[in-house]
C-alpha cells in the first residue's frame, strides 16, 4: 500500500476538466488499496489548511491547497508517489515536476523537459522536423509583430502557410484559443490570431491537413514503452475537435479500431512511440496525429498529461488492451516509485 497525493484542478483554463480527472485518478488509486489524499491546487486558495491538520486520506475530501504552502503539505504526507493530474499551466509544463524533483518525491507523470517541451507547440514541431518527424507545414507568429503591423503579418502567414489554416496559441492545450480557418478570408484569418493571443504572446500557425484525426497513447519509458490501439476520432458537428467536443460526453465518436489501414494503424504507433521516446517521456503520453487521402501521417502535438475523465482517449485505449482503468493507474504508480529520481 502507498501512500500517494493527487493534484488537481490548478488555474490554467482546462482547471475544470483537471478536477473530474483528478477524482476519477484518486478513486480508482483508493479502489486499489492506497491511501489517497485528494488535493485542488490553486492560488485562488489562499486559506489552505495547515500542513499539521490534515485528514485522514479521503479520495472523496477534495483539500484546497495553494502552490505556496504545497511544499510544506509535502513535508507532512511523505507521500510515496504524487500524481500531477493537471492540464495546461505549471502543472504540465514542467514546472510542477522540477519542484518535486528537488524534493526527492517520485512522480506519476514524464520529467519536467519532457513536460516542457511538450507543452510548446513551437519548440515541440522544430524537435519534429530536426528529427525528421512529418508535421504539418506551419509559421510563428509574434503578439508584438502582429499588433505593429497586422496586415503584414497576415500577408506573411497567407504566403507561408495559406489556407486552410489551424491558429493555436503556443502553449496551451485542449484546444483553448485554437482555431479554424477553412477558406481565404483575411479577416477570419486575424480573429483567428486575436483569440490566440488572448492565451499566448505567441501563436502557431499550422496547414490544415484534411483526413482523419487519430491519437495514439504510449505507456512506459525508453525500450519498454508501448503504444495502445490507435483512436480515430470523429467530431459529430463540424469537423474540428474542440474543447466542447472534447469533454462533452456523445458530441464525438471514438473509433476502435479505425477506418484506416491496419498498415497505417502500425506507423501510426510507431511514430507515437518515437515522439513519446524523443522527448524523454514515460508514465502515459497521447500523441494526435492526421492522416491524409494517402494515408500519410502528420504529427500534430503530444499531450503529456492526457486527460483521465470519462470521455476521455487513454482510459479508452487502454480498456481495449484489456487495461482497465485501475490496473492503468497502478502501473503508472508502480513505475514512478520504480524511476531513479535525477541525482546533481
Amino acid at each position: 500500500m502507498a501512500r500517494v497525493l493527487v493534484l488537481m484542478g490548478g488555474d490554467a483554463p482546462e482547471r475544470e476538466i483537471s478536477l473530474k480527472s483528478g477524482r476519477a485518478v484518486a478513486r480508482a488509486l483508493a479502489k486499489n488499496g492506497h491511501e489517497v489524499w485528494a488535493a485542488d491546487i490553486s492560488y485562488q486558495h489562499e486559506n489552505s489548511l495547515p500542513p499539521d491538520t490534515l485528514p485522514p486520506p479521503n479520495p472523496e475530501t477534495l483539500l484546497l491547497c495553494s502552490p505556496l504552502t504545497l511544499p510544506r503539505w509535502l513535508e507532512s504526507l511523505r507521500p510515496h508517489v504524487v500524481f500531477p493530474i493537471l492540464h495546461g499551466g505549471y502543472g504540465e509544463d514542467g514546472t510542477l515536476q522540477a519542484m518535486l524533483e528537488l524534493l526527492r518525491i517520485p512522480y506519476a507523470s514524464p520529467p519536467p523537459l519532457a513536460c516542457q517541451l511538450a507543452m510548446n507547440k513551437v519548440q515541440f514541431k522544430r524537435l519534429l522536423i530536426a528529427e525528421g518527424i512529418p508535421t504539418p507545414t506551419h509559421c510563428v507568429v509574434q503578439r508584438n509583430r502582429f499588433e505593429r503591423d497586422c496586415e503584414a503579418t497576415i500577408d506573411y502567414v497567407e504566403q507561408t502557410v495559406g489556407y486552410p489554416c489551424v491558429v493555436k496559441p503556443s502553449s496551451q492545450g485542449s484546444t483553448i484559443g485554437a482555431s479554424v480557418v477553412n477558406r481565404a478570408d483575411r479577416d477570419a484569418l486575424r480573429e483567428a490570431l486575436e483569440e490566440a493571443f488572448r492565451y499566448d504572446p505567441e501563436a502557431l500557425v499550422e496547414r490544415k491537413i484534411v483526413g482523419k484525426e487519430i491519437t495514439v497513447a504510449v505507456l512506459g519509458s525508453g525500450e519498454s514503452a508501448r503504444a495502445l490501439p490507435v483512436i480515430e476520432i470523429v467530431p459529430k458537428t463540424g469537423d474540428f475537435f474542440d474543447f466542447t467536443t472534447k469533454y462533452t460526453p456523445g458530441m464525438a465518436e471514438h473509433r476502435i479500431p479505425p477506418s484506416i489501414s491496419e498498415n497505417a494503424q502500425r506507423r501510426a504507433q510507431e511514430i507515437a512511440v518515437r515522439v513519446h521516446n524523443l522527448l524523454g517521456c514515460r508514465a502515459v503520453t497521447r500523441t494526435d496525429m492526421m492522416v491524409d487521402g494517402d494515408e500519410n501521417i502528420f504529427v500534430l502535438e503530444l499531450n503529456a498529461i492526457p486527460g483521465m475523465t470519462e470521455v476521455s482517449l487513454v482510459p479508452e485505449a487502454a480498456k481495449v488492451a484489456g487495461i482497465s482503468f485501475e490496473a492503468l493507474m497502478e502501473i503508472l504508480l508502480e513505475e514512478a516509485i520504480q524511476t531513479p529520481l535525477r541525482s546533481w
